[in-house]
């Protein structure tokens, strides 16, 4: 498990593969918590002017889930590498060791508003 806790611009995270260029600003917030481009995936959270945002990545399920499961999906990664940042890259971490693609579960302590998010990776297959 690794683990960070910053004040996110712009109320979202953007998980991706380290090699991709799919654009997710198609997103529209207000029909979507979250949205899918290829390989690459965005999610809302707490904004910054609200406080920071606790933000755990798990490759296990960890001792204590949240409550609420804010999606499920698959996540083509070629390269093998995933990267977590916020839109202006102040909070960015990377992950190695998938093949192919990746299930990427996030619960969160609020659907509306998370201030704690925990993303699941397992790789598929």
């Amino acid at each position: 498990m690794v683990s960070f806790l910053a004040k996110i611009e712009h109320g979202c995270l953007i998980l991706r593969d380290v090699g991709s260029d799919d654009d997710v600003s198609d997103w529209d917030p207000a029909s979507s918590n979250w949205y899918r481009e290829g390989s690459a995936l965005i999610f809302g959270v707490q904004a910054s002017v609200d406080g920071p945002v606790k933000c755990e990545v798990w490759k296990s399920d960890p001792p204590v889930m949240l409550p609420a499961n804010l999606f499920e999906v698959s996540l083509p990664c070629p390269s093998g590498w995933l990267v977590l940042h916020d839109p202006n890259e102040y909070a960015r971490m990377q992950f190695a060791g998938f093949r192919d693609s990746v299930l990427c579960s996030v619960m969160v302590d609020d659907p509306q508003f998370p201030s704690k998010v925990q993303i699941l990776l397992r790789e598929e297959g």
